[in-house]
């Protein structure tokens, strides 16, 4: 909801790089790479790799499959490799491997999914539960609403507004916490430039700059 919007056209090759930096938490700026490509017929391989923080290093490596098995149904399994490290010697690091499943039914307008996974790392609540819609009332815009269940259940809502073919706008919020977000975004064929900001209730302002290749 304000963030990067990175291709996905599923007969492309998609690359797309994106840098979040928090002004309050100098050092948990977060890097991304995220890539995805057609593989198999109506099927996608999809990758990514974040790394977050300086003192507190945080990275994870998640690699997933997905197909469309009718016109109307698309599903996909994933894998996550965490670790996590740091510079204060009265912790020591840490690493797990997480899996799950994503499901998702398209209608002209509407898509629904939702995704379910393990969470290794988390005795007191080893799973996770992510369900989501989104309509589009007309071409130029777009409504998203998604709930998850983690640590806490957390709601999610934005909408996006297209303005030609090239130029979007975009708004949304979350809750627990409170977090308000907008990003503006320039789109062509084979390349997208995407800004936006968060405003947490505790963190205050994050920037983030997103830039997306299609091949």
């Amino acid at each position: 909801m304000g963030g990067c919007l990175m291709p996905t056209g599923d007969s492309v090759l998609a690359v797309s790089v994106s840098w979040r930096q928090g002004y309050m938490l100098q050092g948990m700026a977060v890097r991304s790479l995220a890539a995805g490509m057609p593989l198999g017929g109506t099927g996608r391989l999809e990758a990514l790799y974040r790394n977050s923080g300086s003192d507190y290093r945080e990275q994870q490596a998640a690699l997933g499959y997905r197909m469309a098995v009718a016109q109307w149904l698309t599903v996909g399994v994933f894998g996550t490799y965490s670790h996590i490290g740091t510079s204060d010697p009265h912790y020591r690091p840490q690493q797990w491997l997480d899996a799950g499943a994503v499901a998702q039914l398209r209608a002209r307008r509407t898509a629904a999914y939702l995704v379910a996974g393990s969470r290794q790392w988390d005795s007191r609540r080893p799973w996770m539960l992510v369900a989501g819609a989104s309509w589009r009332p007309v071409q130029s815009l777009l409504a998203v609403a998604e709930v998850s269940a983690m640590d806490a259940t957390r709601l999610r809502c934005g909408m996006e507004y297209t303005y030609g073919s090239h130029c979007s706008a975009r708004a949304g919020f979350a809750t627990s916490p409170l977090v308000l977000t907008f990003g503006v975004g320039y789109r062509q064929p084979h390349y997208t430039i995407d800004l936006s900001t968060e405003v947490h209730q505790t963190l205050g302002l994050t920037p983030q700059l997103s830039l997306g290749l299609c091949f």
